[in-house]
């Protein structure tokens, strides 16, 4: 696994590597930790060497970490962003690249372990779903689910890694399986996406991270904007520390 970590304040950087390091510690294989001050190196960085947690501070000298946000997920849309602020007032614009948390300086240890066990990387208990593919249960990550459409009584689970398997499932069986948790939102009468994987709504649909086009249900629009809005704002805000 390797993090990379952008701030212009070199001591700012020092201490929250230190951190990082240290929480990191109690994770094997340790992960590799690269620090830059200076954003384009950053940039420069991402785009060849692909780290799966970025600590990005948000008041950066040349353009705000979230611009350094958006440039990064044009290109790399599975990094873990964590983004690392002296004010809240980025919240909302924080949501829009999919970060994972927001810390607010002076950060704590409890504040940076806190965040990496927001990332997929760090997850000690994943929840799954089982389904039966061929006469065999298999139990998948429910984070790993980017979206499940259907046909009839069978559905297809779009994973994160590109796979589909098909089980023989209403939609409405898969509702009842996920609809509870809070990421998961029902677009259309065939449709269940993650929220997670979602990077903007369009006037089309709603297009995911990795560029994958999905329809909104016309009698919807409204209802699916709003709670994907809250959904992201809670989310958000559940990543405040003190």
């Amino acid at each position: 696994m390797k993090i990379a970590v952008l701030d212009d304040n070199a001591d700012d950087l020092h201490a929250l590597c230190a951190m990082i390091d240290i929480v990191c510690a109690e994770h094997m294989p340790r992960p590799m930790i690269r620090a830059f001050t200076d954003d384009r190196k950053f940039l420069a960085h991402m785009s060849s060497a692909r780290a799966d947690i970025v600590f990005l501070d948000i008041y950066l000298k040349e353009r705000t970490g979230i611009r350094t946000a958006q440039i990064l997920r044009s290109f790399n849309t599975n990094c873990a962003i964590i983004f690392v602020t002296t004010s809240r007032e980025h919240a909302v614009e924080a949501f829009d690249v999919t970060a994972s948390h927001y810390l607010i300086k002076p950060v704590t240890e409890e504040g940076v372990r806190e965040a990496l066990a927001r990332t997929p990387f760090f997850r000690k208990e994943r929840p799954t779903i089982a389904l039966t593919i061929d006469y065999t249960e298999q139990r998948v990550p429910i984070e790993q689910i980017r979206y499940i459409d259907a046909s009839g009584r069978r559905c297809c689970f779009h994973l994160a890694d590109g796979t589909i398997l098909a089980p023989y499932m209403t939609i409405a069986r898969a509702r009842e399986l996920l609809e509870h948790l809070p990421m998961f939102l029902s677009c259309h009468r065939s449709l269940l996406i993650n929220m997670d994987y979602i990077h903007q709504l369009t006037p089309e649909g709603i297009l995911l991270m990795d560029g994958t086009l999905l329809p909104i249900a016309t009698r919807r629009t409204s209802e699916v904007s709003q709670a994907y809005r809250a959904y992201m704002l809670r989310k958000m805000r559940a990543g405040f520390t003190p």
